[in-house]
């Protein structure tokens, strides 16, 4: 099961519009859509339409922080917010002064209410985002941003009544028994995890014979390498754990004959399902 940190923009533009029904503080101004082409530095494109009003592009403030990984929100009626621990973003209705990780910025126009969506310029937006306006087609109107950053702070997964978790900032692999609260902490050596240079995915597996198998797979996104962490559980305590470096092949850890193959940095372990016990170790 892979475990994505994507949210999904469809179901939050459906609470937006919950939040704020259709038609609350349009704008009175002529309004159009025009064509927004995204592009961020972890290598993702997104295109989506977006406000053009009075001469200048808006972006939607909610929209883009989703998929910068920022969590959103409304402080008070005239407050909306973008967030993580590295970036800090804050707005105000009626004011073209915002806040971004702590000081004032001058957006040039203040934010937009519009079909229910809140939309701010999208040069201060994409700059706010340690992103840039490459270029507008003076034609069509299409805007074409640049570098946006990814701020995901965290990576979670779950499992048979278990939540794990890899905070950016640490690298450690967090285990929370989601019933008692009860937390286990199991150091990666996985350090200043960088989503905008790196791809990281947590998997669970069951093997035959019920031990539990946490793979973590960090890859580089500009190279193709990876590092594949394993991890083997036995009635909930950690029994195996693997680290291997700079992988260019797949490695399957679950065989046909019904063992487990750990692969390190010099050997790969053949590993018995059920008991956990070393029954082969191959030199790579």
């Amino acid at each position: 099961m892979k475990i994505k940190y994507w949210k999904n923009v469809v179901v939050i533009m459906f609470i937006i519009s919950v939040l704020f029904p259709l038609g609350a503080q349009t704008s009175d101004a002529a309004s159009k859509y025009v064509e927004l082409e995204i592009g961020w530095d972890d290598g993702r494109i997104t295109r989506i339409e977006t406000l053009h009003k009075d001469g200048v592009t808006y972006g939607s403030l909610f929209s883009l922080g989703i998929g910068a990984g920022l969590s959103w929100g409304m402080e008070n009626d005239n407050t909306a917010f973008l967030k993580r621990d590295t970036k800090h973003i804050v707005v105000h209705m009626g004011s073209s002064i915002a806040e971004v990780d702590g000081q004032e910025v001058d957006m040039g126009k203040e934010p937009v209410w519009y079909i229910s969506n809140l939309y701010v310029p999208i040069r201060f937006l994409a700059s706010a985002l340690d992103g840039e306006v490459a270029s507008r087609d003076a034609k069509t109107g299409k805007v074409t941003v640049t570098g946006l950053k990814n701020y995901t702070d965290s990576f979670h997964g779950s499992m048979r009544g278990y939540n794990y978790m890899i905070q950016a900032a640490k690298g450690d692999l967090e285990i929370t028994n989601a019933f008692t609260g009860k937390k286990n902490t199991i150091p990666l050596g996985i350090k200043d995890i960088n989503v905008n240079t790196h791809e990281l995915t947590l998997n669970f597996n069951r093997t035959p014979k019920n031990l539990t198998i946490v793979t973590i797979n960090y890859k580089n996104r500009k190279t193709g390498d990876y590092d594949l962490y394993t991890l083997v559980f036995k009635n909930q305590g950690m029994i195996r754990k693997s680290v291997a470096h700079g992988l260019i092949e797949s490695h399957e850890i679950l065989q046909s004959d019904g063992t487990i193959s750990l692969i390190d940095d010099k050997n790969i372990r053949i590993i018995d399902d059920g008991s956990g016990d070393v029954l082969e170790v191959i030199a790579r």
